[in-house]
C-alpha cells in the first residue's frame, strides 16, 4: 500500500555565515541549501511525488502517495531559499509560520516575504502565536495563542488558513479541540510515522511528520520518502526515549536542557 510521508524542515542556508545566523538550538535542524536541491531532485529521479499541501484540505478526501513538505517556524530563509529551488521545480511545500517571529524576529520572514510564499503557490498555515508549547497553558492563554495566530495570518494573507503544526509537537486534547475551534480543520504534530494513501486525513488527531536535520543522509532521506519499516522503527525508538524523558522531567525542563547543551538561550525550538 502507498503510503504518505510528511517531511519537516526549518531553516536552510547557503553560507557558513547564515548558518551561524541561525540559532545555536535551532542549527541541528538547518540544511544546507545544495542538500535540499539534491533531496527534492532525488524524489523525481526515484519517482516519488510531491504531493500539494491542499491535498489535505478536502473534508474525506483520500490521501496522496508520496511525500508532503513542510517548513515549522518561519524563518527567512523559506522565502529566500526554499521558495526558488521549490518553483524551479514546479513543487509546492507548506509553511508554518510562528504569528509573533513575523516582521520582528531577527532571521525570520516578514510579511512581505509570507505574502511571497502564498503568490508563489505555497500554503501558509499556523504555528502559534509566540511559539509557547501550547499543551503547558492554561486555557485563557492557549485559546488566545491559537486564535490570534490563525487571525493575523489570515488578515495578512487575505486567505482562509486551514492547517497549523504544535510548536515542538506538544499538545493535549484542549490543544486539538481550541485549534478546530478557532478554524484549523488540519493538524500536524512531531511524531513519527506516516499515512496510508487512499484514505482520509484522521480529522482529529495530528499528522505525524518526519523531521529532516542537519545528520539526515541521501539514504536515511530516501528511506523517509519511502517510509521504509526499517528507518521508520529506528526512528520511533529514538522518538519515544525523548518522549518519556520529556514526561518525566516536564517540557520547560527537557528545552532548558537541550538548549544548554546547544549553548542556545532563544525561544523554544
Amino acid at each position: 500500500m502507498r503510503r504518505l510521508s510528511i517531511l519537516m524542515y526549518h531553516g536552510l542556508y547557503a553560507t557558513e555565515a547564515q548558518r551561524q545566523a541561525i540559532d545555536p538550538i535551532d542549527r541541528p535542524y538547518a540544511v544546507h541549501a545544495d542538500t535540499f536541491a539534491r533531496q527534492l531532485d532525488a524524489l523525481a529521479h526515484a519517482g516519488i511525488p510531491v504531493a500539494h499541501p491542499r491535498d489535505l484540505e478536502a473534508p474525506g478526501a483520500p490521501l496522496p502517495g508520496g511525500v508532503l513538505l513542510t517548513f515549522d517556524d518561519g524563518h527567512a530563509s523559506n522565502a529566500d531559499i526554499a521558495l526558488p529551488l521549490l518553483r524551479q521545480r514546479g513543487l509546492a511545500a507548506l509553511f508554518f509560520v510562528t504569528s509573533d517571529f513575523i516582521g520582528k524576529r531577527p532571521g525570520f520572514c516578514t510579511w512581505d516575504q509570507v505574502r511571497a510564499l502564498a503568490r508563489g503557490g505555497m500554503t501558509v498555515g499556523g504555528h502559534g502565536q509566540t511559539h509557547s508549547f501550547l499543551s503547558d497553558l492554561p486555557d485563557p492563554e492557549l485559546r488566545r495563542e491559537l486564535q490570534q495566530s490563525h487571525d493575523r495570518i489570515a488578515e495578512e494573507l487575505q486567505a482562509p488558513v486551514r492547517q497549523m503544526s504544535f510548536p515542538g509537537g506538544r499538545f493535549d486534547a484542549r490543544c486539538l479541540q481550541i485549534a478546530h475551534a478557532v478554524g484549523f480543520s488540519v493538524l500536524h504534530g512531531s511524531e513519527i510515522g506516516t499515512l496510508a494513501a487512499q484514505r482520509a486525513a484522521p480529522g482529529h488527531h495530528p499528522l505525524p511528520r518526519l523531521a529532516i536535520r542537519t545528520t539526515t543522509s541521501d539514504a536515511a532521506f530516501l528511506d523517509f520518502a519511502r517510509a521504509a519499516p526499517g528507518r521508520m522503527l529506528r526512528a520511533q525508538t529514538v522518538a519515544q526515549a525523548k518522549t518519556w524523558t520529556k514526561r518525566l522531567i516536564g517540557n520547560a525542563r527537557y528545552h532548558r536542557l537541550y538548549a544548554r547543551l546547544k549553548g542556545a538561550t532563544s525561544p523554544q525550538p
